[in-house]
């Protein structure tokens, strides 16, 4: 007890995480391959799941309502394209940028991972990706609870991931944990492996949250490396659109406390490395993070706006 201030709240944070990763992404400027891991951060004393699925149906889980099958898409960024779809992103992007509704129980950050600047000689051929992903999934998972969480004892109730090759990694399902049990005094796992969610929310409901972690980072990477053309990428563009504002605070002034979307330390992204290193330099893990990136979505559209001109 604290004589001056009461009670001091020693009660330690219970978090559940959601994670799902993006594939191979070039840089429209350098042509280097990228891969993404997306995580988000349900702290249970303020559940996001059931919010989600509030969102999702308009608070209307009627099967007989004739809205019902409308809310009930699979949401998957690279399959919106349609209206139906678009207006169950929109309505969850509506909550993440408002944070009146979103601060205490949305928690979100990307680790983008520049695999052109790597030296595959640390990780192996066999396997090779699999072996990044491991790596850089801890270190994304412990920035993400360090930031949202300073100085708070924190107990992560279960680690859950889409489906996907990592299930059937030699260590992917359980070597995150046991590292991190080993290596954190603040962290404990409750869990002892990873748990894979399939892709539909009509089979766990859970999966809401892998789909949205799905639109925040497709809506994301698709806005930095540029949105495809095509007869439907109206949909997609219109909600990039919506989300821009927000990206680029988070790319380029990440640590605006001030921000009108409170952000800073809850909503991120970062890349990583800055430059080629060798193993035996000492650079390697030195201030290799960072945060500013072009935006090339904004480029095409400038590019578009020019164009009208003449």
């Amino acid at each position: 007890m604290d004589l001056f201030k009461g009670y001091i709240d020693d009660q330690p944070v219970r978090i559940n995480i959601y994670a799902d990763e993006i594939q191979s992404k070039k840089c429209p400027y350098t042509n280097d391959d990228w891969f993404y891991i997306g995580i988000i951060v349900e702290n249970m004393a303020h559940e996001l799941l059931p919010e989600i699925i509030d969102i999702r149906y308009c608070g209307n889980n009627n099967r007989n309502s004739v809205y019902f099958q409308k809310n009930d898409r699979l949401i998957h960024w690279v399959d919106v394209t349609d209206i139906d779809s678009k207006n169950i992103c929109h309505r969850w992007l509506e909550f993440i940028l408002d944070p009146i509704r979103s601060q205490k129980s949305f928690h979100a950050y990307i680790l983008g991972i520049n695999n052109s600047k790597l030296n595959s000689i640390e990780f192996g051929n066999e396997q090779e990706f699999n072996r990044k992903y491991n790596r850089f999934f801890r270190s994304a998972v412990l920035y993400s609870l360090k930031c949202n969480f300073p100085n708070k004892n924190i107990i992560i109730e279960n680690i859950y991931h889409e489906q996907g090759q990592q299930q059937f990694h030699e260590y992917f399902p359980w070597h995150c944990i046991h590292r991190i049990d080993q290596s954190e005094n603040k962290v404990t796992c409750e869990c002892d492996s990873v748990t894979f969610l399939p892709k539909s929310h009509r089979d766990c409901e859970r999966s809401n949250i892998v789909q949205l972690c799905d639109l925040y980072l497709g809506i994301s990477t698709t806005a930095i490396h540029g949105l495809e053309k095509s007869n439907t990428s109206k949909y997609k563009a219109g909600l990039i659109d919506m989300f821009l504002p927000l990206l680029k605070r988070m790319i380029n002034n990440p640590s605006n406390v001030r921000s009108s979307y409170a952000h800073s330390n809850r909503i991120m992204i970062r890349f990583f490395p800055k430059e080629n290193t060798d193993i035996d330099d000492i650079r390697r893990y030195t201030n290799q993070f960072y945060t500013a990136r072009k935006i090339h979505y904004l480029e095409e559209l400038s590019g578009q706006m020019s164009l009208s001109l003449y």
